[in-house]
């Protein structure tokens, strides 16, 4: 073997460096590019948290980090806080973490610590927190195309301004899912375990199980712009899929129709309504409201000589203006909207 022969580089190590000096240039710019975007948001976020502040809206996310390199982009807060002057409102929560893998920027997952305190003028309060309240988000260019909210463990107190009483509630799990479907919104809710108590006191009823599907008509701009607003349901249409509750001890509600609100927030609709175990509702509601005694009983009877007898019943509920009717008799009003 000749000096030359020796020396001279073999087409495999020339690859080899090539192929090297490849993957050492990609991961150097795909660095870069991470530590740039992490940096960007930091600094937009920032920049949005200074600007609302001129419209009466601050934020405050403690110890801000962004974390995940190689693969993933998260934020990272000890603690959140947020004020809307405007609107006489505020909040605090503790920790946030969340993520989006790189090559899926548009879907993110976020977990949130409680305890959370809610205040809104004048003087309602909300306290809550939970073992695990987690997220995810799906987006595009356009806005949020959908989203989850999951919780275990819920217990918190909500508190009325003007008679100071406090409502307890809690619940063993719950979701809520939210989606664009063509031009409408599409909600789906299911709560595991509520249980609602007076703030001093026993619970007003068993813990019950609570789930919803509806569609709001033409309002998937809601989730695209994912704001919030008061009465926002006010002037909106839509379908009731379901609606249901069990109480336990065979009882059942379920509720399911069209609906509309007006723009004073008053509902309208034509539901059918089928009650299992009519007796025990009778029972149980009469305890948590024994002043309206009379008219539980007229409703409990209507409603079983509508059934023939049965202690289980479907009928047609109709309400108008936020005014409930069963076969023509008034039986309540509707909260507005």
């Amino acid at each position: 073997m000749t000096v030359t022969a020796v020396a001279k580089p073999s087409p495999a190590g020339k690859k080899f460096f090539w192929l090297a000096t490849g993957i050492v240039l990609v991961s150097g710019l795909y660095s870069a590019g991470w530590f740039l975007a992490a940096d960007q948001i930091r600094e937009r976020l920032t920049a949005f948290l200074t600007e609302r502040q001129a419209i009466g809206f601050s934020g405050e996310c403690g110890a801000m980090e962004v974390r995940g390199f190689p693969f993933r982009l998260g934020l990272f807060c000890d603690k959140v806080r947020l004020d809307d002057t405007r609107r006489g409102a505020s909040a605090s929560f503790g920790a946030l973490r969340s993520a989006a893998q790189v090559y899926q920027p548009g879907r993110a997952v976020l977990e949130l610590d409680g305890p959370a305190e809610i205040r809104v003028s004048p003087g309602f309060t909300v306290s809550a927190d939970w073992t695990l309240l987690r997220a995810s988000v799906a987006a595009s260019f356009s806005g949020v195309d959908r989203t989850s909210v999951a919780y275990d463990n819920l217990t918190g107190t909500a508190r009325a301004p003007l008679t100071g009483t406090g409502l307890g509630f809690g619940a063993s799990h719950g979701e809520l899912h939210l989606r664009q479907n063509e031009g409408d919104l599409d909600a789906a809710l299911s709560i595991e375990g509520l249980d609602l108590r007076p703030d001093e006191g026993p619970s007003l009823a068993a813990p019950a199980d609570v789930s919803m599907d509806l569609t709001v008509a033409e309002k998937a701009e809601w989730l695209q712009s994912a704001h919030v607003a008061p009465h926002m349901l006010r002037g909106s249409k839509g379908e009731l899929r379901q609606l249901t509750l069990d109480a336990g001890s065979g009882m059942t509600a379920k509720l399911t129709g069209p609906f509309s609100v007006n723009d004073q927030g008053l509902i309208s609709g034509e539901f059918s309504l089928t009650l299992a175990n009519i007796d025990a509702w009778r029972e149980n509601i009469v305890k948590i409201a024994p002043d309206e005694t009379d008219l539980i009983d007229n409703v409990a009877n209507m409603l079983k000589a509508l059934a023939g007898g049965k202690n289980e019943a479907t009928v047609k509920l109709n309400v108008r203006d936020g005014t409930a009717f069963l076969a023509f008799v008034p039986i309540g009003m509707l909260p507005t909207l």
